[in-house]
């Protein structure tokens, strides 16, 4: 409960500081609390041994239709536009599990916006740990 409390709290920070509108967030901060009350969901050799380039050849596969190939979201072949994975503060503050989850399951499953497909039955786990591994280099570039 300490840690969830500590994320939400990261998040509020961000918040008030970049002007983000509250609505949006009120849904990630719930969810980023519900998750991060269960325990991780794979085990963390897995996160560690991630392959960040197998990452960005599964990312641009799957991912880049939407969210471009930088991470932008500004693919503009859906809409609504889907978020900027390369804003570093806000991609600091989401839990590996966090994306990990949205990935596996789907928007929905976190209270996102359901168009964000379920890759579980196109992706492994180690797979889904490799594309989280490339999402945290996108706000580094």
């Amino acid at each position: 409960m300490e840690k969830t409390e500590k994320i939400l709290s990261r998040v509020t920070s961000l918040l008030s500081r970049t002007g983000i509108a509250s609505t949006r967030w009120f849904i990630i901060t719930g969810v980023a609390s519900a998750l991060l009350g269960s325990a991780a969901l794979a085990p963390a050799e897995t996160k560690r041994s991630a392959d960040v380039e197998k990452g960005k050849e599964l990312f641009v596969r799957y991912c880049s239709g939407c969210h471009g190939e930088d991470g932008r979201g500004e693919a503009k072949t859906f809409r609504p536009n889907v978020g900027n994975l390369a804003v570093k503060e806000l991609m600091d503050q989401l839990p590996d599990e966090y994306l990990f989850t949205v990935i596996k399951n789907g928007g929905a499953a976190v209270g996102k916006n359901a168009a964000m497909p379920a890759w579980q039955k196109q992706l492994g786990d180690q797979e889904i740990w490799e594309i989280v591994a490339f999402v945290r280099t996108l706000g580094q570039r």
